[in-house]
């Protein structure tokens, strides 16, 4: 077992204990090691302006198998064990700019300049994935998508897009061929086998190899928190001094990465990110893939995971209300055992969920609708990108028969209107019995009774809730 969290960061090993393990990426960087250009502005992902490129050899997926960008200022040290970590100052070679830094100087697509080093993170983090599927036609919308988790408030960042769309792809080399060896591959793979722990007066850093070192370490500290990407207790620690002190990673654990299709069945493992989920949706489930789209930034979504998104418990949780309709399976191992807990009997009250102590969720699992099926998740929020929710809502009806007449089954899932994820089940009974939209409309604003807040109010909610529902049966069609 080792004591020590390695990494390689701009193609030197790093070897760091308990201290250094416990601060966030940005104020390493910056404190400890001089590196000044990866900047904290917001300390909760938001801006973008700490991106630094991350690889992380151990997951092979298409989209996530080259240097990504991810903020630094929620995410652990600790969590960079086994990764290869690429930072702005790396990016210059022979006292030559990189490609997305010449393009950001002669586009003038930096002012005041402190959210420079993050857009230029951000934009060669697109370059990279463009050069890993050998794609070399910079797409203006594949630009913008990319500065979705960046904030400028000089340029107008009609300046940072020319940038980008400037970048001239034959003329850039990959950061792989520059910062990533054989011998780092050897050596990730090496540490990649042992299981971690770190100890000092302050900081307790867990990370098993095995599921049953995971439980047994639970057992004897039931106060332990389960880390995954921190984009969410990352915020905790930095906004709420609620300092993270004992955590438990599973990083190491190689079967929780699996992303596992058998016919109509989909197995999503714990380590697996939004981006990488994302990958595997494009043909078998395209408008969840298209859903992910609009939540979150690229920055987060390449290191959150699904799995995450669903132990939050969150009320205005993304993902929840599209498991919901996909009526999936949350599958847990703990004390007792191996447990299957449908996903509608999962989240009790707010921010409580079916887990019982000491239990850890492994994978969620689902089947595609089927060819008689119609499903569409919907979002609202005050912006439309890198936003919490006010509403959103899921629904999948299967049909009778391709006339779309009558109603097989229905599921009907809404967050942001209740202390849960909520399953509308009296419209969907309304639903099946009488496919009537109107009457099914009254049903349905009696199901909830949502909170005023920033977000939105109780009044406008029920509006959007409503307006989903009628737009769904105006996208798919079926009985008026």
């Amino acid at each position: 077992m080792r004591n020590k969290i390695v990494f390689y960061l701009n193609g030197n090993r790093k070897e760091v204990g308990a201290r250094e393990a416990s601060m966030m990426l940005a104020e390493y960087l910056r404190y400890d090691l001089g590196l000044t250009g990866t900047k904290i502005v917001c300390a909760e992902g938001d801006c973008g302006a700490c991106s630094v490129l991350r690889y992380f050899p151990h997951v092979k997926g298409t989209d996530t198998s080259n240097y990504l960008p991810i903020n630094s200022c929620i995410t652990l040290v600790a969590q960079l064990d086994g990764s290869s970590i690429v930072t702005v100052e790396a990016l210059k070679k022979d006292n030559e700019l990189h490609e997305s830094q010449k393009a950001m100087v002669e586009c003038h697509g930096s002012q005041c300049g402190f959210c420079t080093p993050g857009f230029v993170m951000a934009i060669t983090g697109l370059v990279e994935e463009k050069l890993a599927k050998k794609d070399y036609k910079m797409d203006e919308q594949e630009a913008k998508n990319c500065m979705t988790g960046n904030l400028c408030r000089c340029t107008g960042y009609q300046p940072i897009v020319n940038a980008a769309m400037s970048i001239d792809l034959e003329k850039c080399e990959g950061l792989k061929e520059r910062f990533y060896s054989e011998r780092q591959e050897v050596e990730l793979t090496k540490i990649f086998s042992e299981s971690v722990l770190l100890e000092s007066d302050e900081f307790f850093y867990f990370a098993p190899k095995t599921m049953k070192e995971a439980l047994n370490y639970l057992k004897d500290f039931p106060d332990t928190k389960i880390v995954a990407s921190a984009t969410d207790l990352g915020v905790v620690h930095n906004k709420r001094k609620a300092h993270l002190t004992r955590l438990l990673s599973l990083h190491l654990v190689s079967e929780l990465y699996k992303v596992e299709i058998s016919g109509t069945e989909v197995k999503l493992g714990a380590r697996v990110t939004h981006t990488e989920f994302r990958h595997s949706m494009k043909d078998k489930l395209p408008e969840f893939a298209n859903y992910l789209d609009i939540f979150a930034s690229p920055q987060i979504k390449n290191i959150g995971t699904v799995i995450g998104n669903i132990a939050n418990a969150s009320p205005v949780g993304d993902t929840p209300p599209a498991f919901l309709a996909l009526d999936a399976t949350v599958n847990t191992v703990g004390p007792k055992g191996e447990r299957e807990i449908p996903i509608s009997k999962f989240f009790l009250a707010y921010r409580k969920t079916a887990l019982e102590h000491g239990e850890i969720i492994t994978s969620v699992k689902f089947k595609l609708p089927s060819k008689n099926s119609s499903i569409k998740f919907y979002k609202n929020s005050n912006r439309k990108d890198l936003d919490i929710s006010a509403v959103n809502l899921a629904i999948r009806v299967e049909w009778k028969d391709e006339s779309k007449k009558e109603i097989q089954d229905i599921m009907i899932a809404a967050g942001g209107v209740a202390a849960t994820p909520l399953r509308l089940i009296q419209t969907e009974t309304a639903l099946k019995n009488n496919f009537d939209i109107e009457a099914a409309v009254t049903t349905l604003h009696s199901e909830f009774t949502p909170l005023s807040d920033v977000r939105a109010s109780s009044a406008y909610r029920h509006v959007l809730v409503e307006n989903f529902f009628r737009r769904f049966f105006a996208e798919v069609g079926g009985a008026q």
